[in-house]
């Protein structure tokens, strides 16, 4: 039994997710909040439930979905999992932020497990599967939890959509490849992107015109 929460976080409108268990752990999914209010209601919805983080997963480090990174980290002294290829891409969050006006979270005391295309790992209970989504940046990375039918997607794959692929960081023929991967999965996975609402495989495969 799972419990998936979604907050809509920063002028972007990330989806910062929070999977939690019975056993009352979660694990906290691309934390891109701005400002100490988004990050009060993830904190207050944390507490009223009495949850208890063990890991941030990363599924890319666009700004974006990495603000609060280095808050959440320090805070509940969890590790983040992500793609070693978009460690060049964390770096230049500062950059980022400089130029969109947003608070600045240093990363470099986060602790950091790189994980590769087809490694499973487990936290709260839960078992992911990392599959490899190159495309929207060379280190995308989905997050598959089998048993319980979960894909966290991040800016690979949305409702109707996919991610961009005209960043210096991008590949039309990687996002190509990604997306071959992903049509193959069974079609009544939940899919949970980093922007936008939720959506299944199926449902994809039926109207999404990159998927066709």
């Amino acid at each position: 039994m799972h419990v998936i929460n979604t907050f809509y976080v920063n002028s972007l409108r990330e989806c910062l997710y929070v999977l939690s268990s019975e056993s009352k752990e979660c694990v906290i999914v691309d934390p891109g909040c701005q400002n100490d209010r988004e990050r009060a209601r993830v904190e207050e919805y944390l507490e009223t439930e009495g949850l208890r983080p063990v890991c941030i997963l990363l599924t890319h480090a666009h700004f974006d979905h990495v603000l609060s990174l280095g808050w959440f980290a320090g805070k509940y002294g969890i590790p983040a999992v992500m793609s070693a290829a978009d460690s060049d891409l964390l770096s230049k969050l500062r950059q980022y932020t400089n130029l969109f006006g947003m608070e600045y979270i240093p990363t470099d005391r986060v602790t950091f497990r790189y994980v590769s295309d087809g490694e499973e790992i487990s936290y709260a209970g839960f078992t992911f599967k990392v599959i490899a989504t190159p495309g929207h940046t060379e280190g995308g990375i989905c997050y598959l939890e089998q048993a319980e039918k979960i894909l966290f997607t991040g800016d690979t794959l949305f409702e109707g959509s996919i991610g961009r692929t005209d960043f210096e960081e991008s590949g039309e023929e990687d996002m190509c490849i990604s997306l071959e991967k992903l049509k193959r999965l069974d079609k009544d996975i939940a899919v949970y992107p980093g922007h936008g609402y939720s959506t299944t495989i199926g449902e994809e495969l039926r109207s999404n015109p990159y998927l066709r």
